[in-house]
């Protein structure tokens, strides 16, 4: 039986309270030998503060942070469904955000999902607001767009699974309405927003390595984690000891930033090998990984117990089955297909490639939670007018 008791549940979170810690404390930001650019700082910096008021802070200050975030969550997506239909819907969306067990349970455990929710969320409601704003022909839609790319930077620093967000969206729009919505002044906003929040971060790994690094050096580990002969579609790091190892036996005399570098590199080179050679088990995988997504309870055996996998297949089953009433009928308003079904196909997308699991679908959910709460409120109240109607 798990519980969350008074320790960390995940492997991740320590990294996450080693980097907070030596955030606060200025020291390197860096998390053992070779972990440099192992973690965007977007999550750390959050929990820093913990350690500016506490020189060893119990962890359930963290999970009360992460409650507090969760709280802003819900008030984020009651903006947001206000603003793509009514009152009646943004009100009955922060309710059910604030009810539903895997965002609860994504904001208990010491992830950056607790972090990543509200970033994202906010994202969305400024760039269905840009949409309104330009619709109504207002001149300031820039500030909001801008708030767009800040807030997807700030998204991204949490974590780096955001960074293809923007492109993703803009080449849908291209193929499918042939012009960027809101417009093209608004996009240029919206990067330079993006972009203002990640220069550091780009800075200074370029400085330390003299290479343009967008997210961390991790991405090697995680695609290997998907792509090599033992993959599941779960994840399992226990490899990177090892490969790590034979990188240092390979380079002895080198420094501990360039293992860190060519460890990234050289599990990028396997997995696309690997892929290339298994083009069979990459679409298995894919299959195992979209099902690992979608599933109605956790997948980790520890969490799959009852009466929590029944309480979390009750509240899918009715989010999936009004989601798809609510995007029945607003899919022809485009604001509504971008804001709220497009993560689900770009976080699906993505992790049919990378690891998958119910913990990677919570930035999903709000979107959908917006989408069921339009069915149960249209029912009594006229939808929000818009011009694309």
């Amino acid at each position: 039986m798990w519980r969350f008791g008074g320790g960390f549940i995940f492997g991740d979170s320590e990294s996450y309270w080693h980097l907070a810690r030596a955030i606060a404390r200025g020291e390197p930001y860096q998390y053992g030998v070779t972990g440099a650019i192992f973690r965007t700082p977007g999550y750390p910096l959050l929990l820093a503060p913990l350690f500016l008021v506490f020189d060893d802070p119990p962890i359930w200050l963290a999970r009360l942070e992460g409650a507090v975030l969760g709280a802003v969550t819900g008030v984020l997506v009651c903006l947001w469904g206000k603003e793509l239909f009514n009152r009646h819907t943004g009100i009955l969306a922060g309710i059910l955000t604030a009810l539903h067990p895997e965002l609860i349970l994504g904001s208990i455990p010491v992830l950056s999902e607790a972090g990543f929710a509200p970033a994202w969320v906010l994202g969305m409601f400024l760039f269905a607001h840009s949409c309104r704003q330009s619709d109504s022909g207002e001149v300031c839609v820039w500030r909001s767009a801008l708030g767009v790319g800040v807030a997807f930077g700030l998204a991204t620093l949490i974590r780096p699974s955001a960074l293809l967000w923007l492109p993703f969206l803009a080449i849908v729009q291209l193929l499918i309405w042939r012009h960027l919505l809101p417009s093209w002044q608004a996009w240029a906003a919206t990067v330079a927003g993006f972009a203002l929040v990640m220069a550091p971060w780009w800075v200074r790994n370029y400085w330390m390595t003299g290479r343009i690094i967008l997210t961390t050096t991790q991405v090697g580990a995680s695609l290997y984690d998907a792509w090599n002969p033992q993959a599941s579609g779960g994840s399992n790091m226990d490899f990177v000891v090892e490969k790590l190892r034979e990188v240092q036996r390979n380079y002895p005399d080198a420094d501990p930033l360039f293992w860190e570098l060519e460890l990234d590199r050289r599990l990028k080179r396997e997995a696309v090998t690997w892929a290339i050679e298994h083009p069979t088990g990459v679409l298995w995988l894919a299959f195992v990984k979209v099902r690992r997504f979608w599933n109605i309870v956790p997948n980790d055996p520890g969490f799959n117990v009852f009466p929590v996998n029944l309480v979390m297949a009750v509240a899918a089953v009715l989010t999936f089955a009004l989601a798809i009433v609510g995007m029945l009928r607003g899919y022809t308003r485009r604001v509504v297909l971008m804001t709220c079904v497009l993560p689900a196909v770009y976080f699906t997308l993505l992790h049919m490639v990378f690891v998958s699991s119910l913990r990677y679908r919570i930035p999903v959910v709000p979107g959908l939670i917006v989408l069921a709460s339009s069915a149960l409120a249209l029912r009594s109240f006229p939808r929000r007018s818009n011009k694309e109607d």
